[in-house]
This record gives C-alpha cells, sequence and structure tokens, in this order.
C-alpha cells in the first residue's frame, strides 16, 4: 500500500471515529454509550496504527532530512529553536478551555501544521506539544519509579529486536607456540517487546476549562503525566503481554538457579512464611542481597511499595541497627543494605505467594521501549454530561530483557 493509500485510509477511519462519537447525546442510555466508547477506541487503534504507517514511509522517504515531528531537533538530533513550540502551545491551551470551537480546533491544526504534523485532526488526535510534553513524562516519572531504572529506548519501528548473549562463550589457555583449538561462540537470544496503546482518560468540568485563572496547560500536564505514570507502572509489573508490555511478573518467578529457569522468570527467594516476610525477614533480604551476581548488584535499585517499605523499615541487624536508613541529602532516595529504595505503589502487598520485594539492575532486566509522541482527543460528553474528557495516548512496549539481573522475595515456605 502506498503513502496516498495509508492516507487515504486513515482519513477514512478518523472520519469514521468522530461520526461514532457523534451518536451519543446527553439522552444515550449508559450502557450504549458504554459501548460505542469501546467501538470508539478501538477504531482509534486503527487510526493510531496507520499515523504510525504513514510516519514510517514518510521518514524513509525523508532521509537525513530533520523530522518534522520533532521540532526541536535538527538531522543529527542536535536541540534547535524553531520559535513554534510556544505558538503551540497557546493553541493547545485554547483549544483545552474550548474544544468544541471550529476556531479553535483550526488554530491548533494550523500550528501543528508549521511546527510538527498534519496527519492529526478531531478524531485522530492532536500532538502535545513538546513544552508539555516533557513536562508530562518528568510527572510520569516521579509516579512511576520505574521509568528511571529501566532501559528506556525510542523505537521506529513496533517490529524490534534487542540481542542478548547468553554468556556461553568458551576460552581456554595455551602457551606462546602452542596450536589454538577454536572455541564456542556465545549463543545470542532476541528479546522482543510487546507493544500497545498506553491511554488514559484526563476528565475536567466545563466551569475549570473555562476559568481564565487556571492554568490549563499545568494542569493538564499534572494529570496526564499522573494518569500515564501509573498506566506504565502496572504494565511493567503484571502486563500480560496483549496489547500491553509484558511485566516482569507476567512470567511466574521459579527457583531455578540462573540457566535453568522458563524464559523471562525472574528467580525468587522465599521468606519461609506462607503469607508474610517471615520472622527472619532481615536474613531474607540478605539471602536475596547476595543471590544476585555481583555485575548485577554494583547498579542495583530495591523496588517495594509504601506498605512493604513501613514494614521493612522497622528492621534491624543483630547489633539492633536499623537495615534502612534515610538519606541525609535532600531529593535522594532512602537506602536498604547500601542500595537506593524506589517506591512503586503497583508491586504487589505482602501475602500469600506475593511477590513484594524486587532488586535488582533494572537497566539490564527490563526494558521499556517508546514509539511515537503523545497525542490527545477530546471525546465531547461521550458518557457524562458537564465534564469534557481528554482521551491522551501513546505507544509504549516492554519487556523483561535480562531476567538474571533480577530476584524477587516471594512469601512463601519454599
Amino acid at each position: 500500500m502506498n503513502l496516498q493509500q495509508l492516507k487515504a485510509q486513515h482519513r477514512a477511519k478518523a472520519r469514521e471515529a468522530r461520526a461514532l462519537y457523534h451518536k451519543i447525546t446527553d439522552d444515550t442510555p449508559e450502557a450504549e454509550a458504554r459501548k460505542i466508547e469501546r467501538d470508539f477506541n478501538a477504531i482509534m487503534l486503527d487510526v493510531d496504527e496507520l499515523r504510525d504507517r504513514i510516519e514510517d514511509v514518510e521518514d524513509r522517504a525523508a532521509g537525513d532530512r530533520p523530522d518534522p515531528r520533532r521540532p526541536n531537533e535538527d538531522a543529527e538530533g542536535r536541540g534547535v529553536d524553531l520559535g513554534g513550540n510556544s505558538e503551540h502551545r497557546a493553541a493547545f491551551c485554547n483549544w483545552l478551555r474550548a474544544p468544541k470551537s471550529d476556531r479553535t480546533r483550526q488554530e491548533l491544526m494550523e500550528a501543528e501544521r508549521r511546527t510538527a504534523s498534519s496527519l492529526t485532526d478531531a478524531a485522530g488526535g492532536y500532538l502535545v506539544p513538546e513544552v508539555i510534553m516533557q513536562p508530562i513524562f518528568a510527572r510520569a516519572r516521579d509516579v512511576n519509579p520505574f521509568r528511571s531504572v529501566v532501559r528506556v529506548v525510542d523505537v521506529q519501528s513496533g517490529d524490534v529486536r534487542f540481542p542478548l548473549s547468553e554468556s556461553d562463550a568458551d576460552s581456554g589457555w595455551v602457551g606462546e607456540t602452542d596450536t589454538r583449538t577454536a572455541t564456542d561462540e556465545p549463543t545470542l537470544v532476541s528479546k522482543t517487546p510487546t507493544f500497545g496503546v498506553c491511554y488514559s482518560y484526563v476528565k475536567m468540568t466545563e466551569e475549570l476549562a473555562q476559568d481564565a485563572l487556571i492554568d490549563v496547560g499545568a494542569w493538564f500536564q499534572t494529570e496526564a503525566g499522573r494518569a500515564l505514570g501509573e498506566a506504565e507502572m502496572n504494565a511493567i509489573i503484571s502486563g500480560n503481554g496483549t496489547d500491553k508490555p509484558s511485566g516482569f511478573l507476567n512470567v511466574a518467578p521459579e527457583s531455578g538457579d540462573d540457566g535453568s529457569r522458563t524464559a523471562d522468570a525472574l528467580k525468587y527467594i522465599p521468606t519461609g512464611d506462607a503469607s508474610a516476610l517471615g520472622s527472619d525477614a532481615g536474613d531474607k533480604l540478605l539471602d536475596l542481597y547476595y543471590d544476585l551476581k555481583s555485575q548485577y548488584r554494583a547498579n542495583a535499585t530495591w523496588l517495594m511499595n509504601s506498605s512493604t517499605a513501613a514494614a521493612v523499615r522497622k528492621l534491624k541487624n543483630g547489633s539492633g541497627d536499623y537495615l534502612w536508613a534515610d538519606s541525609l541529602q535532600s531529593g535522594q532516595p532512602p537506602r536498604l543494605l547500601g542500595h537506593p529504595v524506589a517506591i512503586a505503589e503497583g508491586m504487589p502487598d505482602i501475602g500469600a505467594d506475593e511477590h513484594p520485594i524486587a532488586f535488582g539492575d533494572w537497566n539490564q532486566g527490563y526494558i521499556l521501549a517508546k514509539r511515537g509522541d503523545l497525542f490527545v482527543t477530546v471525546d465531547n460528553n461521550i458518557t457524562t454530561p458537564g465534564l469534557i474528557k481528554l482521551y491522551i495516548r501513546h505507544r509504549i512496549g516492554g519487556c523483561v530483557y535480562d531476567e538474571n539481573a533480577v530476584r524477587v522475595l516471594k512469601c512463601a515456605v519454599s
């Protein structure tokens, strides 16, 4: 399919989506509105897929020309100031205040044509300006600590694979003039992230949108960042790989040694108690710590939620000293056995067969892949009169990269 055909298909799908949500009025029964909303979301997945395919074709045709979707970078990725982002931001914020206005929609589309992509429309979604998008992702990092510790990569295709060495290369010793015999070459395996559209609905009242004293752009940054951060965090932990990242707990952790477990299965250390951390929890943390190989331990970070942290913070060693040490420097994370602790509220609570604590080199253990930018659509009171619902979305993927780089503690006898 050529570029013109892709664009025609994209426009047709966008029109279909727009016509669908215009079917809903304030009198539409809630059950029917919910069904139409689900159908709308399904069509929007097709719209996003077509947009990505169009962008791929245009990228290949553009060669070394600067990417028009990234107005702050030149052809070599260096930051440049094209002066158009402030215009885009102003048009975007005006549209948030009056999403039903033909004038604000037209102004935003004109700003996008000058600074970003002309592929979007009222159904396909508008590109969030860079000066708003970056604070959104910064806020997402605050909510989702995995963004700060896992490997985050930008990709141009959903069909991407990351090679991983099995570390099984052979070696030997010889004298200076002895014959060298061939050694085994290392085995490479391919790790493939599973992708999906990470989306959230952010709601605001029409009164809030119209209030001139409210910085609607700053409000949107905070709310969108929180919503996306929570969705990403839950996917990285327990995503099932179907239209979303594969979480590191998606394949049940096993107790076997490295090299003997199911692919992508982390190793767990049992607490010795069926539903709790056990009476010797401090020793179990030490077992978990030293079971991780030294090359991973050097850059390792602890992950747990606040409830688990409250229990771990009370643990002491044989000398009566707390294992947990609060940082003396503002903004720095606390440390447990000398390593930083990140609080991820999506981690499981302490309970039977749960994995409430994880420890490892997350940069080696997990890959979060991002594709494309952040888009937003206003669905015009699709189910709730008086509220404006902002449908925000971007495409991400994820997978366990090196299952030997992370260990988890499991509430189990063995």
